[in-house]
């Protein structure tokens, strides 16, 4: 049986309403719709594709090798946007927001698949690895802010500020 976008679509929003996602981040079936919308579309030979639209139309097409890893892509993006929704709500200045969202999109995925869970988890560590957490980051913006409040100059402020908080 060949799969069709009605039953890329019935599987998407099934598993979506698991994880109460808002319609705004469900992707189009077939083509973008109103400007920069992520869509799926089956091609020629029954080759799937996720397509993530760019601002700029700048397009990412993103092949995947069947339904699961197309999901997968699919609730990705999605976990990476709520947990970003998330994480807006609740912030910890003290501490790297991506701990905080990679926590939430792991749970989020874990509620829907839990091999998702672990190959996400795999990509997370491997960004952590390329890019360390540096939970330093907002109390040093807020020294800086605090120093440039207080008259300071710009290259100073950012000086004493990365002195306190590396």
């Amino acid at each position: 049986m060949a799969l069709t976008l009605e039953f890329i679509k019935s599987r998407v929003e099934d598993l979506a309403s698991k994880i109460a996602v808002p319609q705004r981040l469900l992707p189009s079936y077939g083509q973008s719709t109103y400007g920069p919308t992520n869509y799926i579309t089956i091609g020629r030979k029954g080759e799937l594709t996720y397509v993530a639209s760019g601002d700029r139309g700048d397009d990412t097409y993103i092949e995947a090798v069947d339904l699961n890893h197309l999901l997968f892509i699919v609730f990705k993006n999605v976990t990476e946007s709520m947990s970003m929704d998330l994480y807006l709500k609740n912030p910890q200045p003290t501490v790297d927001n991506r701990r905080q969202r990679f926590k939430i999109q792991l749970g989020l995925l874990e509620k829907l698949n839990k091999e998702w869970k672990i190959w996400e988890e795999q990509d997370q560590e491997n960004l952590s690895r390329r890019f360390p957490f540096n939970d330093y980051q907002g109390k040093r913006q807020s020294y800086f802010r605090e120093l440039m409040g207080n008259g300071f100059l710009y290259k100073e402020a950012l000086e004493k500020a990365y002195q306190k908080y590396p």
